[in-house]
């Protein structure tokens, strides 16, 4: 089909349009699913590329239910964003146990939502009246930041390589960030990007540093920020004006892979910014979303041929459709997409009857990424004094590539430990290879200190549990004094050294 007969949208960004219509059920193309209708229709997933769709009574009610951001949760759930309702919520891989959690402020629009790395769920609230991240557990107890600019409407979400969450805020043109462990009250900060280009979805990639996409007015450009909140390039992606570029995720390859909704294609860029856009896609194509598999292609939303699709690294591309016509809509970013903890990929359906999907993922990596030792116990250290370092050991077992965004502390006491050397951050590990962590320990207190290191890759995050015990100075005196010291010792008439 040409490009002038491809699906095209209209200049208002999407995200724009999302934020600025009067009532979220304009958002949706049909009603609310009739009283007496099946609430379920789920699929047997056998074969690879088999499509099911999940409606558990509470997510296809009412016509407001508007499923949008998706992650795999802390607790082996499928964790998702309900726009219309206002709510985050959970279910099992198996379609079912609903559990829905109101944000604690009213309207407030979640959109994204991830895993953090101090196993909470993180989630953006993209309206500008309310003008915060939110943070809830597993059993949906929430707080709520606000950030620290006016108006802002934050969208894509991501624990970034300093193991703070990183956010892109589309209203103003800015990226920001806040410490997990954050107490209530906390004001998020925020760096700013060139005025107006929007940035939408953001990832945690190679270099240690934050990539995003710029959605703005003749956008399609990719920004790259350090975890100290400097901008180092703002890279043009999109080889034409008005791709409408969205998503963005690290590839298998360690490359940046991103989506062209307007353009219907898939692009990727080196960390070096050499940009590569494949063949449009046929049909409809509007790529918006778009994940890392556990089977070493990309997955994606492809919004205008109501399809999930696959993109290997050599841009082989194949699409499985969604059984429920218009399942997405099509005036509506970010959609969502994420590999599940059971490898298999899912998403959300915004439109017309609202739904959770999966695709069962064809020929698996086999085996896993794991980390050795799982916990480092550093024993009694002297307060203000480091000890010697410990090798922490990343291991792909997967027959594919695997690269690490990012080696991060977070948890009770992260600033009395420290990563002294670091071979693993933004690496592409090949199968079967390793890279390595020295983790060391400097207690700025006594008495028991503890931290989580936390390695995070495209299927997931691998933790290391720290611990050690801070303790005064030594009491014997190691100057003239000390051979009297020694004597009392032997007399019984003065305390063991420590």
């Amino acid at each position: 089909m040409s490009q002038g007969s491809r699906k095209t949208f209209g200049p208002v960004p999407k995200l724009l349009l999302f934020a600025t219509v009067a009532s979220q059920t304009m958002l949706f193309a049909a009603a609310a699913v009739p009283a007496g209708a099946a609430p379920s229709l789920a699929f047997p997933a056998a074969a690879p590329g088999t499509v099911s769709e999940f409606r558990p009574a509470g997510i296809s009610q009412t016509a407001t239910t508007d499923p949008l951001g998706i992650t795999t949760g802390p607790d082996g759930n499928i964790w998702f964003t309900d726009a219309g309702a206002s709510t985050i919520a959970r279910v099992s891989t198996s379609g079912s146990g609903l559990a829905e959690f109101k944000t604690n402020t009213g309207g407030a629009t979640p959109v994204g939502i991830t895993k953090g790395p101090d196993n909470r769920i993180w989630f953006t609230e993209l309206s500008a009246s309310v003008n915060q991240v939110g943070r809830s557990s597993t059993t949906g107890s929430q707080n709520e930041f606000a950030i620290n600019k006016a108006g802002a409407m934050p969208t894509g979400i991501v624990t970034g390589p300093d193991g703070h969450m990183w956010f892109t805020d589309f209203g103003n043109s800015t990226i920001g960030t806040i410490d997990p462990n954050a107490p209530a009250g906390t004001v998020a900060t925020t760096f700013p990007v060139t005025s107006g280009l929007m940035p939408t979805a953001i990832a945690s990639g190679p270099l240690g540093h934050l990539w995003f996409t710029e959605q703005g007015a003749n956008g399609g450009k990719i920004g790259e920020m350090t975890a100290a909140g400097v901008l180092v390039s703002e890279a043009q992606a999109a080889s034409g004006t008005g791709a409408g570029i969205a998503g963005i995720t690290v590839g298998p390859d360690g490359n940046l892979w991103f989506t062209e909704q307007n353009h219907g294609t898939i692009g990727m860029m080196t960390p070096g910014h050499l940009v590569h856009e494949f063949p449009p896609l046929s049909g409809h194509g509007a790529p918006t979303a778009i994940t890392a598999g556990s089977d070493g292609a990309l997955w994606f939303v492809d919004q205008g041929n109501n399809a999930i699709g696959r993109i290997t690294t050599s841009g082989s591309v194949t699409e499985f459709p969604v059984f429920t016509a218009n399942a997405f809509s099509a005036n509506v970013q970010p959609t969502g997409i994420t590999p599940g903890p059971d490898g298999n990929i899912w998403f959300t359906e915004q439109d017309t009857k609202a739904a959770i999907g999966r695709v069962i993922v064809g020929s698996p990596s086999a085996g896993s990424v794991t980390v050795s030792p799982s916990s480092v116990a550093f024993g009694n250290q002297a307060v203000g004094t480091s000890g010697s370092a410990t090798i922490v050991t990343l291991n792909n077992g997967t027959t594919a590539m695997v690269n690490v965004s990012s080696v991060a502390l977070s948890g009770a006491n992260p600033g009395d430990f420290g990563v002294s050397s670091d071979s693993c951050s933004g690496a592409n590990v090949a199968a079967g290879s390793s890279c390595t962590a020295s983790v060391t320990f400097h207690p700025t207190a006594a008495g028991a200190r503890s931290a989580t290191l936390t390695f995070t890759d495209a299927s997931g995050t691998q933790t290391v549990s720290l611990s050690g015990t801070g303790t005064t100075g030594s009491n014997c005196d190691t100057g003239l004094l000390s051979i009297l010291q020694l004597l009392l010792q032997l007399l019984g008439l003065a305390p063991p050294c420590h």
